[in-house]
């Protein structure tokens, strides 16, 4: 299971942009690429997520805990994204029941 301390930018990139195929927006306010996370072709949660090019050093707490809080998941439901435990039906299954969505 993925530790809080050691979660890099690019485990984020791999564990919940590409799995999650989160679809970028430019942004011209803030230098972190702005992602968001479709259902049913409508946008439900806007995602930040940290620069790669800042070299491979861990993800500060504060910063893993402001993505996991725009993903509505628990700290462990966050781990597992990120370890790949967690697919991204099941994810897809949490959002739908925390924001009422039937499909």
């Amino acid at each position: 299971m993925a530790k809080w301390s050691n979660i890099t930018a690019k485990d984020l990139r791999k564990g919940v942009v590409q799995k999650l195929s989160l679809e970028a927006t430019p942004s011209k306010r803030g230098r972190e690429p702005v992602y968001w996370y479709f259902i049913d072709g409508r946008k439900q949660l806007r995602i930040t997520v940290p620069n790669i090019h800042g070299g491979s050093g861990s993800v500060s707490k504060g910063y893993l805990t402001q993505v996991r809080h725009d993903l509505m998941l628990e700290t462990r439901q966050f781990e597992e994204l990120v370890d790949c435990d967690l697919t991204a039906e099941e994810y897809e299954e949490i959002i739908r029941e925390k924001l009422g969505i039937h499909p």
